[in-house]
């Protein structure tokens, strides 16, 4: 029964198709943290270009020329 046991421990640390997995799901963390950052940095341009069209149509002198 031991061996049993030995035998199977040693399949499952033989085994590498877990191996994969973890690296899909440490690819898949690293684009998800990518693409919020991304998604953060996206809002924060699109406000300062909007600011600056709302500046320039209502005649704001201060507005800087992009």
């Amino acid at each position: 029964m031991l061996r049993q046991f030995i035998d199977q421990v040693a399949v499952v640390l033989k085994d590498e198709s877990g191996l994969t997995s973890t690296e899909y799901s440490t690819m898949g963390g690293a684009m998800a943290g990518g693409v919020f950052t991304m998604a953060d940095a996206l809002t924060q341009a699109s406000g300062t270009a909007f600011d600056n069209v709302i500046n320039a149509v209502a005649g704001d002198s201060e507005t800087p020329a992009a």
